[in-house]
């Protein structure tokens, strides 16, 4: 009997053995993960009986990939935290018109950002539970919101990608047009008094009396010439013709020779500048349908010149005012 009996103490001790291995390994398996539920990307609006009318006028609420915005406010996601089955904790900065509004209504840089936090929960299949925190507090309860009928989505993408496109254009003239500034900017002799070098280059200079270049105040004046510009177009890199209004100055001499008006001009170019350097150009007047010989080189004054007559404008500017 003793062997019997110490054979099925041995099978016991056995089958216990299993039964806590059996217990320590499914305490280790991890838990079973769940699907990463994502809501779909489209236009929501609460269900009820203005549903379809709050879809086609706008809707209460729009999900992308990476925001989700609302009547005045959006938000670009930071992270999002799967809490569950069907349940989302999505950290987000936003941009939020009235609440920046309200909560200093005498600051004007309403574009600030908030911090946000937005639980969302699937319901079912069209519609999910939406509770959004205001400047970082979760004040309101949560709503419900509905998938947009299909005549709504096609609408939003449709306008979607209208404005990508839109976007994509305006960004190619921005383009355009700083390649064309920086063109005009580099054709452009620098604003500034200059005079014909010579002997009388530092008196002409001192006086300011030949010639002052001023683009960024559309102005030219000439030794004979007062004259507002209108328009400027680059021919060739250092090439600048312009259309300008000109006006003889009252103490001209007998040598002045007057502009010729932009209207009896088929191309209302009536001034030209050519860039021999940075302290260097040519000036061309059209005069009788021709510019005028080969062109008055003009050279940049000193730096004290243009420095003094800097003082004399602002000191003009402040009597006037």
């Amino acid at each position: 009997m003793l062997p019997v009996f110490r054979i099925l103490n041995h099978a016991m001790l056995v089958l216990m053995l299993t039964a806590f291995a059996s217990d320590a390994m499914a305490q280790e398996r991890p838990a079973p993960a769940f699907d990463r539920w994502r809501p779909k990307a489209g236009a929501y609006a609460e269900p009820g009986k203005n549903f379809e009318s709050s879809c086609d006028e706008g809707n209460d609420m729009e999900i992308g990939e990476k925001s989700v915005s609302g009547p005045e406010w959006s938000c670009d996601f930071k992270r999002i935290t799967d809490l569950g089955p069907g349940s989302l904790k999505v950290e987000m900065v936003c941009s939020d018109y009235n609440l920046a509004q309200n909560l200093n209504p005498r600051d004007s840089n309403w574009d600030r950002e908030f911090n946000e936090v937005m639980f969302i929960k699937r319901i079912d299949g069209v519609t999910i539970s939406v509770q959004k925190s205001l400047n970082g507090k979760l004040k309101d309860p949560p709503w419900r919101a509905a998938y947009c009928p299909l005549k709504t989505q096609r609408a939003l993408a449709e306008a979607t990608l209208q404005a990508k496109v839109e976007a994509k254009q305006k960004a190619e003239q921005d383009k355009q047009k700083a390649e064309q500034d920086r063109a005009l900017k580099e054709a452009h002799p620098r604003d500034g008094v200059y005079a014909v070098a010579g002997a009388t280059f530092e008196d002409r200079c001192a006086k300011f009396n030949d010639t002052i270049i001023a683009f960024s105040e559309k102005s030219v004046t000439t030794a004979s010439n007062i004259c507002k510009i209108h328009n400027t177009r680059v021919q060739l890199p250092d090439t600048v013709r312009i259309d300008a209004s000109c006006t003889l100055q009252a103490a001209s001499g007998p040598e002045t020779v007057s502009v010729q008006d932009p209207n009896t001009i088929q191309d209302r170019e009536n001034l030209m500048f050519k860039k021999i350097d940075d302290k260097s150009v040519l000036l061309w007047i059209i005069n009788n349908g021709h510019f005028t010989g080969d062109g008055r080189k003009l050279s940049y004054c000193s730096d004290q010149v243009q420095r003094a007559y800097a003082a004399q404008r602002k000191a003009s500017k402040q009597t006037r005012n």
